[in-house]
């Protein structure tokens, strides 16, 4: 009796970025991404350099395209 090896294969989805960082972030995970403050962040939204939302109360959400168009500007983040 020969043994025959069996493997199962899985499909994966494939990831939009390559680190894993989801469409939408907080202040907190967008300053730790940047490796800036989330003071910084808060100045740049409000100098209408980086689009973001408020869904509501004092949530900031930003999403990933808006930080790719920021860092694309020119942006600097010493």
């Amino acid at each position: 009796m020969t043994h025959m090896d069996t493997t199962i294969t899985t499909q994966t989805k494939p990831q939009a970025r390559s680190f894993n960082a989801p469409a939408i972030l907080t202040k907190q995970q967008a300053a730790e991404m940047l490796g800036c403050t989330e003071r910084y962040l808060e100045r740049q939204i409000r100098f209408g350099r980086l689009r973001a939302c408020k869904p509501s109360g004092k949530f900031v959400r930003i999403y990933m395209r808006d930080i790719d168009a920021f860092l694309q500007s020119g942006a600097s983040i010493s």
